[in-house]
C-alpha cells in the first residue's frame, strides 16, 4: 500500500509468534559522503528523543510497555544504504487489556521520526558525541577483527566501485568529519528523500494503523534506487600479501559472477554454494578442514547482488599453496561433474531445511514482503523457489561453475 509516493505500508498478518514487529526501512543509494551520517542518525533515533532526552527515560518508557524492544541497524545490499528502525512488543492476545499498545508505540514512532533530540539546528551536541564516540569505537574494533579486516581487504581488491566493498559503517575518517549539524541536516533529507517502508508482522488493525501513519503527513519523493551491481571480469588477478603479528593466516578468494538476481542459473548456483563451502558436508569443509586437516576454518559465500563469491580460509602460513591448489581443485572437480549425486541430494536437503527454518523468523518475512516490491515477479513464491532447487541437475551446476571465474586473492600471513 503506498501512502504517498516513495512510502509504503507493508502488512504481514500472523498469529504465528508472540509478538508483533514493527521495521520502519528508510532507502537510499550508497554513498560514501552519506553513510556516516546515516549511521549516526540511526544511533540518535534509538537513543533519546525531545519526549524522552535521556536513553534511561526512554528505556524506562519502553519497559513500561510490556518490555517492548527497539533498536535500530544499518545494512546494505548491492548499490542501496539502508537504516532500519525496529520495535517488537506483546501482541494483544498475551495481555489482559486489548488495544493498550498499538497507539502508544505509533506516537512514539512519530516522536523518533519527528521530535528528535535538537538544540535549535543540530542534535543535542552531549548525546551526538556519545554516539559519535562509539561509533568509530565500533569501527576501529571491526577493524582489529583479523576475518572483518580480511574481508574488508578482498573488497578492496575485488570491486572497481570501492564504495560496493566498504563497510555498512562508513570508514572512521568519514565519522570523525560529521557534527551535531551536518547529520541533523542529513535526518530531515532522510524523511524527505529515502523511500520509505513501514513492515507490520503480526495482529493489526489495518484501517486504523493507516489512518494513523497517514497523520505523520509524509511528502512524495522520487524512487532511483537500483539494488543490482555488475562489473566486468578482468582476466588479470589481483593479488596482495600482508603480514601481521597473529597466530593464524588468513586465505580469501574472490570470483567473479556473471549471474543476476532471478536468471536462469540463479538457483543452481544457490545448489553450487551449498556443495562448495555453505555446509559442514560441503567439499572444501570435508576435504580442506577434515581430510587433510590444513584449516581451522573454511567457507564459501555468494552477493548475487554484487557478482561476487567468497572462499575464506583460516590456516597456518606455510600451508598457502597447498591450500589454494585444493580449492581451485574443487572448482574444477565442479566444471566436470566429478561430485555424486548423493553429495547433490543432501545439499537440496540441506537448502530445503535451511529455508523452512527461516520462515520462523520474523525478518525473514519481512524481507521477502521487501524483495518481492523491490524485485517484483523475479522473486520466487516460497513454494516455487523450494520446487527449483529439488529440479537443480547435475548438468546445470557444470553450467554453473563454468561462469565462476577467479578475479582477486589476499593473504594475511601470520606469524
Amino acid at each position: 500500500m503506498e501512502l504517498v509516493k516513495g512510502v509504503n505500508l507493508h502488512f504481514l498478518q500472523s498469529k504465528k509468534f508472540k509478538t508483533n514487529k514493527i521495521k520502519v526501512r528508510f532507502s537510499a543509494p550508497l554513498d560514501e559522503n552519506t553513510v556516516a551520517a546515516r549511521v549516526l542518525v540511526a544511533c540518535m533515533m534509538e537513543t533519546a528523543n525531545k519526549k524522552y532526552p535521556t536513553s534511561q527515560l526512554f528505556r524506562e518508557k519502553l519497559a513500561s510497555l510490556y518490555g517492548v524492544e527497539l533498536s535500530t541497524s544499518v545494512s546494505k545490499r548491492g548499490h542501496v544504504h539502508y537504516v532500519d528502525l525496529n520495535i517488537s512488543f506483546v501482541r494483544d492476545a498475551f495481555l489482559s487489556k486489548k488495544n493498550v499498545l498499538i497507539d502508544e508505540i505509533l506516537d512514539i514512532l512519530e516522536t523518533i521520526l519527528f521530535s528528535p533530540l535538537t538544540n535549535e539546528d543540530r542534535f543535542d551536541s552531549e548525546t551526538f558525541e556519545v554516539e559519535k564516540k562509539n561509533t568509530i569505537s565500533d569501527l576501529e574494533s571491526e577493524i582489529e577483527e583479523p576475518y572483518y579486516y580480511a574481508h574488508g581487504q578482498l573488497n578492496q581488491l575485488f570491486f572497481e566501485d570501492e564504495t560496493i566493498g566498504m563497510s555498512r559503517l562508513g570508514k572512521v575518517e568519514l565519522v570523525k568529519q560529521e557534527t551535531a549539524q551536518s547529520s541533523l541536516s542529513y535526518f530531515h533529507q532522510m524523511l524527505t528523500s529515502d523511500t520509505i517502508d513501514f513492515f507490520f508482522i503480526g495482529e493489526f488493525n489495518e484501517v486504523a494503523i493507516v489512518d494513523r501513519v497517514n497523520k505523520f503527513e509524509f511528502e512524495p519523493r522520487e524512487k532511483h534506487l537500483s539494488i543490482n551491481y555488475q562489473q566486468p571480469f578482468s582476466n588479470v588477478v589481483r593479488e596482495k600479501l600482508e603480514q601481521k603479528q597473529q597466530q593464524q593466516s588468513i586465505l580469501e578468494l574472490g570470483y567473479h559472477l556473471s549471474i543476476q538476481y532471478g536468471d536462469p542459473l540463479h538457483i543452481p548456483l544457490v545448489v553450487l554454494n551449498g556443495l562448495l563451502g555453505a555446509f559442514s558436508h560441503s567439499r572444501l569443509f570435508q576435504t580442506i578442514r577434515e581430510k587433510e586437516g590444513l584449516a581451522y576454518t573454511i567457507s564459501s559465500h555468494f552477493d548475487i547482488f554484487t557478482g561476487f563469491m567468497r572462499v575464506f580460509a583460516g590456516i597456518d602460513k606455510e600451508y598457502r599453496t597447498k591450500v589454494m591448489t585444493l580449492i581451485m581443485r574443487q572448482f574444477n572437480d565442479l566444471k566436470r561433474g566429478k561430485f555424486t549425486e548423493s553429495e547433490l541430494q543432501l545439499t537440496k536437503e540441506m537448502l530445503v531445511n535451511t529455508t523452512l527454518l527461516a520462515q520462523d523468523r520474523q525478518n525473514t518475512l519481512i524481507e521477502r514482503a521487501y524483495l518481492k516490491t523491490t524485485l517484483e515477479t523475479k522473486l520466487l513464491p516460497l513454494e516455487e523457489w523450494l520446487k527449483a532447487i529439488d529440479k537443480v541437475t547435475k548438468e546445470d551446476i557444470i553450467k554453473t561453475a563454468k561462469t565462476i571465474n577467479l578475479q582477486s586473492v589476499y593473504f594475511m600471513e601470520g606469524k
